[in-house]
């Protein structure tokens, strides 16, 4: 026993001292950050006796590509369903109780359309409202931007004319109360709309990628048959109201 203590003791004797073992470390390998980039990814260089060594620094554009792209995707899927919802949806509904009450003939399906429509572009606009408060809430801004506000603007109007058509809406008796209950409805209408589609152009003219301005297009064809098919029922009632009245 005492045999093996000794020899124990004088390997121990032998090994150098921790603090000495560390300096001799730092010297032969020292890291040193430096400027250079391979394929723009940062080079760390590491010093050692035996040579010089440069290893690739992480960085965060080596995050992996559904990650990287994940805030896009989720700004295009915002994007569309705002389009669809407040932009074609709303616009479609509104055509819908302009004229199709009397046109092509006395039609009793008007206002299930008008009702779908609207209520369809609601939950989808909400959908997109919500999506576009997790944006933000993602990047970390303190302050709201225009399309931003306006996009708030318009959910609370929305709501405010859904609770004015479904809880606020008079019986046929009430003449009086129902007339000033379809203009205040026919204005905020025409208001939101006009809100809506300032405010899709807004949201798309901030975005730098490439298909912001194929989107631009595209919702101004839209938005150019959806007014080409209003002036085109006005005319025709227009003309139909003349043809009566001779």
């Amino acid at each position: 026993m005492i045999f093996h203590c000794l020899i124990f003791v004088g390997f121990i004797s032998f090994l150098p001292s921790t603090d000495s073992s560390i300096s001799a470390l730092s010297e032969k390998l020292s890291p040193t950050m430096n400027n250079d980039k391979i394929n723009n990814v940062p080079i760390m260089e590491l010093q050692s006796s035996k040579g010089q060594y440069k290893l690739p620094v992480p960085h965060q554009n080596l995050r992996p590509r559904n990650l990287r792209h994940h805030p896009l995707r989720l700004k295009l899927v915002h994007g569309m369903v705002n389009i669809f919802g407040w932009g074609v949806l709303l616009p479609i509904g509104t055509i819908v109780a302009r004229h199709f009450k009397k046109l092509p003939s006395n039609n009793a399906d008007w206002y299930s359309l008008h009702i779908l429509s609207q209520t369809s572009g609601f939950l989808l606009g909400t959908i997109g409202w919500g999506l576009g408060l997790s944006i933000r809430s993602a990047a970390k801004k303190h302050n709201m931007s225009v399309h931003g506000i306006l996009g708030t603007i318009i959910f609370a109007l929305a709501t405010l004319q859904l609770i004015i058509a479904v809880c606020v809406r008079p019986n046929q008796e009430e003449h009086g109360s129902k007339t000033y209950w379809v203009i205040s409805h026919h204005i905020l209408g025409y208001a939101l709309i006009i809100l809506i589609i300032s405010n899709v152009y807004e949201g798309i003219g901030h975005q730098n990628f490439a298909a912001a301005k194929n989107w631009k297009w595209i919702y101004g064809a839209i938005l150019g048959a959806l007014v080409f098919t209003f002036l085109a029922l006005e005319l025709v009632r227009r003309v139909k109201f003349d043809v009566r009245s001779a």
